[in-house]
């Protein structure tokens, strides 16, 4: 996956392909170390640019918050984990977590699901707003801006508290 803001691409290495590793190849030609450095230049650039509105309006650190929103009867919580260096987004992840299975809600929750189509198409348009909320966060780096993937309400509400409630860890006072 690519994200115009960089931060997805380590994502694809690290989560969405168990396994594969950047550094694993065994040899680089030219071309490639070339290819591999441009990368890395061009990660860094994007992370140094995410800043948030107010100049020390947050703490350096690692902040992680949780939230079921208004689905307090559902065992789903969404949690945030961001990286804020010198009010700075340099780190966000989104989960959405089912903890009475203690899994990850994700594209293979849908097996729970394997007779009812309906609910199947659900935890698609949920899947598919759990991505799309994280990359427009990190584009436009406000909660403001978001607007809700049709038929992925749920998630886009579990992600706006789990955020509001990560940053209220992060502020500073």
């Amino acid at each position: 996956m690519v994200n115009i803001n960089g931060i997805c691409i380590f994502t694809s290495f690290y989560s969405f392909e168990p396994g594969h590793h950047v550094f694993t190849h065994h040899k680089f030609n030219y071309m490639k170390n070339l290819q591999l450095l441009g990368f890395i230049a061009c990660v860094v650039l994007v992370l140094n640019t995410g800043t948030l509105n107010a100049k020390n309006q947050f703490k350096n650190g690692v902040y992680t918050g949780e939230s079921r929103s208004n689905y307090t009867s559902e065992p789903f919580w969404g949690q945030v984990t961001l990286q804020i260096r010198n009010d700075s987004i340099t780190l966000l992840t989104f989960l959405i977590l089912d903890k009475d299975k203690n899994q990850v809600f994700g594209p293979d929750y849908e097996k729970y699901f394997k007779d009812n189509p309906v609910y199947i198409e659900q935890c698609r348009n949920e899947v598919k707003g759990i991505k799309t909320y994280t990359e427009a966060f990190l584009r436009t780096k406000s909660m403001e801006h978001l607007d809700a993937v049709t038929g992925a309400t749920w998630s886009y509400n579990i992600f706006k508290d789990a955020m509001k409630a990560t940053l209220e860890k992060a502020r500073n006072n």
